[in-house]
């Protein structure tokens, strides 16, 4: 198979300019799962559980805040005009939720809808398999996916909603959160590629680090494309795909770091976690 020539830089820059080339990379996927691009059948599953996705985390985030804060204006003696106003308030939070919520669900089904696009993608521009397959475990694959499950839903609730309430309410707090949201969620999309070679969390932090301003540039402009309705759908099918990019093009760009990231473990070594 004759690889096509890559979309975005190679070799990855390491500086400022990675930046744009992270953006470069989520336009580069989007443009493969779009309908046309090639990969849209494989990313019209996801979309269709992202869509699901949202609309069950906003009905169980309304559920969830709507008697509470309800019950907590009547015990105020308020207005009831406030109890629409309150409404309003749990619509946007129930937003944020399902927002938020969104990563750690669609990362669970990772290795049924992700790693299609991410395996076909890496053999599209190199021409090779991204895992041999007499490496490839789904078991194995799908333990990880829980694991990065988890570690998504702690990140998001704890460090990611805070940050956007912040950026929301203080032009400071944007300051502060645009990038570090930027580079977890451009992490949390590198994690698809890297997860399917069993890389451990250190292994996996040290490349998102070296590569941080491309990281950063791909979480940010998924950021920004979560916000587009229609368009959200095929965020994550797109971050994965620009992720895999990302990977392709550093490992052109430092061969001696190749090696840490095509490691893949074998026989009954357990799962990183």
């Amino acid at each position: 198979m004759t690889p096509s020539p890559l979309p975005i830089d190679a070799p990855l820059a390491e500086n400022w300019r990675g930046f744009f080339t992270g953006i470069n990379a989520f336009f580069a996927g989007l443009k493969l799962v779009a309908p046309g691009g090639g990969l849209f059948r494989y990313a019209l599953a996801p979309a269709l559980l992202s869509l699901l996705v949202l609309l069950g985390g906003v009905l169980l985030g309304w559920f969830l805040l709507h008697g509470w804060i309800s019950e907590w204006i009547a015990q105020q003696g308020w207005a009831s005009w406030l109890g629409w106003l309150g409404s309003a308030l749990v619509f946007v939070l129930a937003l944020l939720l399902a927002y938020f919520l969104f990563m750690p669900v669609m990362a669970l089904l990772a290795p049924l809808f992700i790693d299609p696009i991410v395996e076909r993608v890496y053999e599209r521009y190199t021409g090779r398999p991204l895992v041999p397959p007499q490496t490839r475990s789904f078991m194995r694959r799908q333990m990880g996916a829980f694991v990065l499950s988890a570690k998504l839903m702690v990140v998001g609730l704890v460090i990611e909603l805070p940050l956007a309430l912040l950026a929301l309410f203080t032009g400071v707090g944007a300051i502060i959160a645009v990038p570090i949201r930027g580079w977890l969620q451009g992490g949390d999309l590198l994690d698809n590629p890297l997860g399917m070679r069993h890389l451990r969390v250190r292994e996996r932090y040290g490349l998102f680090w070296r590569w941080r301003w491309s990281v950063t540039g791909l979480g940010a402009a998924c950021d920004l494309a979560m916000l587009v309705p229609v368009l959200n759908l095929l965020v994550l099918a797109a971050g994965a795909a620009g992720a895999t990019l990302l990977l392709i093009s550093s490992e052109q760009a430092a061969p001696s770091a190749e090696a840490p990231a095509q490691a893949v473990t074998t026989g009954n070594e357990p799962a990183s976690m």
